[in-house]
């Protein structure tokens, strides 16, 4: 590719990449986003992004590129000047995802943890693509998952009473937790996830009996953790993340509802479809309730007992073309907003103040960028690029528009 900077287009399509994973699910990937399963487990997350391990692709007049090139061979072109001295890439990662069981229990570093973790990895010599690695990349991963479709999850520690009372007098014993301190939930979760063979098996037995026990009680919170427990022991035999539902809050969102989780919350998204969108990051620390590479003591020494989720309900404000939903989190790097176009439609004109990603996913969108940056039509479940050195934009149509880009950024 041999481009002049002044011809390239300031927005252009994408091409994204799938991921597939046992816990995916396919038909809840397809309503909102264009993508072709291989052969094999179903698809569990479309990202939209420049990280190295999976780039988005831009179609351009003489092919398709992956991002990530592009924005190194143009950095203040698709990024913009102010982005790209302070990031060098797109700070963000966008996808879509959708959990037909249980992913893996999870917590993500600081991005001092990250750096270290990625540095040590390095010197270690360990490949980016062993199954034993831990930090893909230098970034922390602060995320906020907005819920297309009824979704669940478990994040964040409930108060140590409660968990106390779920796990009842017989457990609380075998684990020497008494449910008096915060403090003490790092060494609780470092002992129920440490126990293995035989000493797990009779623990399991218990937790099984407990959880049956729960499906009896009167309080709604008790019956739907040992509802849980018991489809993930079915899930995961022998896996101590079964433990989870009795120590991590269940949530439960409504969709455009959202859910923000920082570093060191331990947290596993359980069922339903969500757009997520994160620092660009593919650092994952795990426990449990996977196959992949686990590290137990690494998630102890990084969790933090009082850090939990924030619920997040949109700011809406209403306007004569339809409503705007801005989705405030304290992260640096993202930002999400949806813009509701009612059916008479409408053209709304805005200047642009760092890199997009739009994702169309009702009704069709014409997307303009002032200046001979290009034009493009985006259908239902098609998504586009806007260069971050785009001076004007309009989008004119209706239906559902959603709009990641950096900070605090206002249309």
């Amino acid at each position: 590719m041999n481009r002049d900077q002044r011809h390239l287009p300031c927005i252009a399509s994408l091409e994204n990449p799938v991921q597939q994973y046992a816990w995916g699910n396919t038909q809840g990937i397809l309503p909102f986003i264009e993508a072709t399963p291989k052969p094999g487990y179903p698809i569990a997350e479309v990202w939209m992004g420049s990280h190295g391990l999976a780039p988005s692709k831009l179609r351009l007049d003489d092919g398709s590129f992956p991002l990530d090139e592009l924005i190194r061979r143009s950095p203040e072109h698709w990024l913009g000047a102010r982005v790209a001295g302070r990031y060098h890439d797109l700070p963000f990662l966008f996808k879509v995802l959708a959990a037909g069981s249980p992913l893996s229990l999870q917590l993500h570093p600081t991005q001092k943890e990250a750096q270290e973790g990625f540095e040590h990895e390095e010197q270690a010599g360990i490949p980016l693509s062993a199954p034993e690695r831990t930090f893909k990349d230098a970034n922390h991963k602060p995320e906020l998952a907005v819920a297309l479709t009824p979704f669940s999850a478990m994040a964040g520690f409930r108060d140590p009473s409660e968990i106390a009372d779920l796990l009842g007098p017989k457990l609380c014993r075998a684990f020497d937790f008494n449910g008096q301190k915060p403090e003490e939930l790092r060494d609780f979760v470092r002992h129920v996830f440490s126990t293995k063979g035989d000493a797990y098996k009779i623990l399991e037995a218990e937790l099984r009996a407990r959880a049956e026990a729960l499906l009896r009680s009167n309080s709604e919170r008790a019956r739907e953790a040992g509802a849980m427990v018991l489809e993930l022991q079915a899930l995961y035999p022998h896996d101590p993340g079964q433990f989870s539902p009795l120590i991590l809050n269940i949530l439960n969102l409504d969709p455009s509802e959202g859910l923000f989780i920082p570093a060191g919350v331990i947290h596993a998204y359980v069922k339903g479809s969500i757009l997520e969108i994160m620092a660009c990051s593919d650092n994952v620390i795990r426990a449990g309730l996977t196959i992949k590479h686990v590290d137990v003591d690494l998630l102890c020494d990084m969790l933090d007992p009082d850090a939990q989720p924030t619920l997040i309900r949109p700011n809406r404000e209403q306007h004569a073309w339809g409503s705007r939903s801005i989705y405030a989190t304290p992260a640096e790097e993202f930002r999400l907003e949806h813009l509701d176009v009612g059916p008479g439609g409408a053209v709304i004109p805005y200047v642009p103040t760092g890199p997009e990603i739009l994702l169309c996913t009702e009704g069709s969108f014409r997307i303009r960028a002032g200046c001979d940056g290009g034009e493009l039509v985006l259908p239902a479940r098609a998504s586009c690029f806007v260069g971050g050195s785009c001076s004007e934009l309009s989008i004119e149509g209706a239906g559902s528009l959603w709009r990641a880009t950096t900070g605090a950024h206002a249309l």
